[in-house]
């Protein structure tokens, strides 16, 4: 049968989502935890689909992922089991029946990223794993604001990728793009605090796709804009950027290169997936 994770996690520790095999390196995903213990618990090799491949110290409130298997046990019993034998950074939330033709990542219609940062404090000993407690002025909060609504709509993000990313196109539509003040009950849990000093700020982001570090060099862009480095025009000059990146090894051409430097991975989180 085909079944759909749900699955939370602490991205501090890992690799990513997706399974590495690098000898010699750090290889702990969270793909690779959940298929390990799926394989204790039924004892067949499973291999499972990942709505989206979040990089090192990018974490995730509601992960999607699906695989295909024979279970041994009660599926209302999995995510119980499952979550017996993981670590205490990754959370099976829901374990649930899929049609046979359900995909976590081809299956989706919409994902929502948001990313968020402190103002105006140092970071205490635990917050930094998950905001990026931003050392910089930002005069131009409105500004922010501004640019995050230009995002809205499809455009072309070469300008805003890694560019090791393989992807066949660019362009990718954002339904929603706002930025601003974040209030405790549209933080994660153990960022309320913060919320409620009226310190925290988030980046929320909705679309059809994204690209390698997409969200955190849209949210490094927004920044730069509001230290005055970075104009609403040339914020849009950006956007309307054309020609093929250039491979890994090989300098950045001036008009294609990144608009800002990519906001630390701690303070992105993959929020949701909307089937």
């Amino acid at each position: 049968m085909r079944i759909k994770l749900t699955v939370s996690y602490d991205g501090t520790d890992f690799v990513g989502w997706q399974r590495q095999s690098l000898p010699g390196a750090n290889n702990r995903s969270v793909q690779g935890e959940l298929e390990r213990q799926l394989k204790h618990l039924l004892h067949q090799p499973v291999s499972l689909q990942g709505a989206g491949r979040t990089d090192a110290g990018v974490h995730a409130m509601a992960q999607v992922a699906s695989f295909e298997a024979e279970l041994c046990l009660p599926l209302e019993r999995l995510a119980y089991a499952l979550n017996n034998r993981l670590p205490a950074d990754v959370r099976v939330l829901a374990a649930e029946p899929a049609a046979e033709d359900f995909h976590a990542r081809f299956s989706a219609h919409s994902k929502e990223y948001r990313y968020f940062l402190v103002l105006g404090q140092a970071a205490g000993a635990f917050d930094n794993r998950y905001a990026w407690f931003c050392p910089y002025a930002l005069p131009q909060l409105a500004q922010m604001a501004q640019a995050a609504a230009l995002l809205v709509g499809e455009h072309d993000f070469r300008r805003f990728c890694g560019r090791s990313a393989v992807v066949n196109s660019y362009v990718r539509r954002l339904y929603r793009a706002e930025f601003g003040p974040c209030f405790p009950p549209d933080a994660p849990p153990h960022l309320r605090a913060l919320a409620e000093s009226g310190m925290l700020y988030c980046f929320q982001v909705a679309g059809n796709g994204f690209i390698y570090k997409m969200v955190r060099l849209l949210t490094g862009a927004l920044v730069k804009l509001g230290r005055g480095q970075l104009t609403l025009p040339q914020l849009a000059e950006a956007l309307a950027a054309t020609g093929p990146l250039p491979a890994e090894d090989e300098p950045w051409p001036q008009p294609l290169a990144p608009a800002a430097p990519a906001a630390p991975a701690r303070g992105l989180y993959l929020w949701r997936i909307d089937y």
